[in-house]
C-alpha cells in the first residue's frame, strides 16, 4: 500500500505545487477585521481560495466564521486533526523575488508563507488527497483544519475549539521532523524602575551574564528539553524610568517560582508578566507519538527518536495533536526571514510522509486512546 501511496503523491505533484503557489501568491498577512473577517481581507482570501480548491476535489468544507475552515474525508465523530495556518508574518526588505510571487527557481518555491506554513499544510493536504483519490476508507475520518491567526496570537484555534469538537489526535505540520512530543514554555516579562538601579541591574543579570538566567537563580533544566533560554532581550525607557523586557523559553519548572527569583533580584523594581504559556509535554511512548515515529521511519527508512522544541504552534492551544515537520533533521529553519523558500522535492516527500501517516492513523479503531503508553 505504501507504494501505491507514494504513486499517487507522484501523480498528483504538479496539481499540487500549482496549488501551493497559488496560495503563496496570496498577501495574507494580518490587516483590519471586517465582518466575517475577523484578521483581515487578505487571510479570509486564503481561506476562501483553500475551501474552493478542498470542494473542487469533492471534501466536506465549512467555513468556522472566518477564523478557521476545514476539509474532511470520511464520516464520523471523532476525526483526526491536521492544523497549519495560511496567515504570514509581515514581509520585511531583502527579498530576491517579489515576495508573493511564488518565484519557482532552483526547485524551490520562493515566497512568504512558502515554507510556513501554506507549503506544508497543502502537502498535508495532498496526502489527504492521495488516499481519498485510492477509494481508501477511513476508520476515523480526516480533517484538514486552515487557520487564520498562529501568527498573531492564534485566536482562531481557541474560537475553533470553542465551536467545534477537537480532533482526537493529530499533528499540525508547522515545525520539524520527527514527532514532537513537547513544547517548551514560553513567558515573557518586563523589569522597569530608576535608571540609576535600573542599570547596574541590567549589566549584572543580562548583559554580562549567560543566556540561562543563572545569576538570576533560574537556570531550571530537565532532561525532555534541556536548560532555561532567556532571548529577545530589549531595553525599555519611559520618561525617568528604564527596564528590559525579555522572553523566557523554559523547560518543565514551577514558573510563579521563575518569577518569584526575579523580583527577589529586582528589588523595588516593578517586575510584570506580558504574557505566558505553559510547557506543553506528552508521553515519550504514548501511542500517538509512537506510531507516528514509526510512520516516518517506514516512510522514510530509518527511524528518529521523538524530540522536543523551543518553537511555539497550534499544539500549545489544541493538545490533542502535536508537532511533525515540515523541516528534516539538519535542516536550519528560514521561516520569517526574507527570501522564504522551500524546496520542491521536499514538498513531495512531506506529502509522502504525511500521507502514510495518515493512512496508519486512520485504520485505526475510533476508540483508539492516542495518549496511552506503548510497551516499546
Amino acid at each position: 500500500m505504501k507504494e501505491k501511496i507514494f504513486a499517487k503523491i507522484d501523480e498528483l505533484k504538479d496539481q499540487m505545487i500549482q496549488d501551493i503557489c497559488e496560495m503563496v501568491q496570496i498577501d495574507s498577512q494580518r490587516s483590519e477585521p471586517q465582518e466575517g473577517m475577523p484578521f483581515g481581507q487578505g487571510v479570509n482570501n486564503a481561506l476562501t481560495k483553500a475551501l474552493e480548491i478542498s470542494k473542487r476535489e469533492g471534501l466536506s468544507v465549512k467555513n468556522v466564521d472566518g477564523y478557521m475552515g476545514y476539509a474532511q474525508f470520511g464520516e464520523g465523530e471523532n476525526y483526526i486533526g491536521v492544523m497549519g495556518h495560511l496567515d504570514v508574518v509581515e514581509v520585511g526588505d531583502g527579498w530576491i523575488y517579489p515576495p508573493f510571487s511564488a518565484t519557482i527557481a532552483d526547485n524551490r518555491i520562493w515566497g512568504r508563507g512558502a515554507l510556513d506554513n501554506k507549503g506544508p499544510l497543502f502537502s498535508a493536504f495532498y496526502g489527504m488527497l492521495a488516499l481519498k483519490k485510492l477509494g481508501i476508507e477511513p476508520n476515523i475520518p480526516i480533517r484538514v483544519i486552515f487557520g487564520t491567526n498562529e501568527e498573531t496570537g492564534m485566536a482562531d484555534c481557541r474560537y475553533y475549539l470553542e465551536h467545534e469538537k477537537a480532533p482526537l489526535m493529530g499533528f499540525t505540520p508547522d515545525n520539524k521532523f520527527p514527532a514532537i512530543y513537547g513544547e517548551r514554555g514560553r513567558a515573557v516579562i518586563a523589569v522597569t524602575g530608576k535608571k540609576e538601579v535600573a542599570v547596574p541591574f541590567i549589566n549584572e543579570y543580562f548583559m554580562n551574564a549567560k543566556p540561562n538566567g543563572d545569576r538570576l537563580g533560574i537556570n531550571y533544566k530537565d532532561e525532555h528539553f534541556g536548560e532555561m533560554i532567556i532571548r529577545g532581550k530589549q531595553l525599555i525607557e519611559d520618561g525617568d524610568d528604564l527596564g528590559i523586557r525579555f522572553s523566557l523559553s523554559y523547560p518543565t519548572c514551577d514558573i510563579d517560582e521563575v518569577i518569584a527569583k526575579i523580583k527577589s533580584k529586582a528589588g523595588d523594581m516593578k517586575v510584570e508578566v506580558i504574557s505566558n504559556s505553559p510547557v506543553v509535554l506528552h508521553e515519550r511512548d504514548c501511542w500517538l507519538v509512537q506510531t507516528i515515529s514509526d510512520a516516518y521511519a517506514e516512510a522514510m527508512g530509518g527511524y528518529v527518536q521523538p524530540t522536543t522544541t523551543t518553537g511555539g504552534t497550534y499544539a500549545h492551544v489544541c493538545q490533542t495533536i502535536i508537532p511533525y515537520g515540515p523541516s528534516f533533521p539538519g535542516q536550519n529553519g528560514i521561516a520569517h526571514q526574507p527570501n522564504e523558500w522551500m524546496d520542491i522535492d521536499d514538498l513531495v516527500t512531506c506529502a509522502k510522509v504525511y500521507a502514510w501517516t495518515l493512512y496508519r492513523l486512520c485504520q485505526m479503531d475510533q476508540n483508539i486512546e492516542p495518549w496511552s503508553k506503548t510497551d516499546q
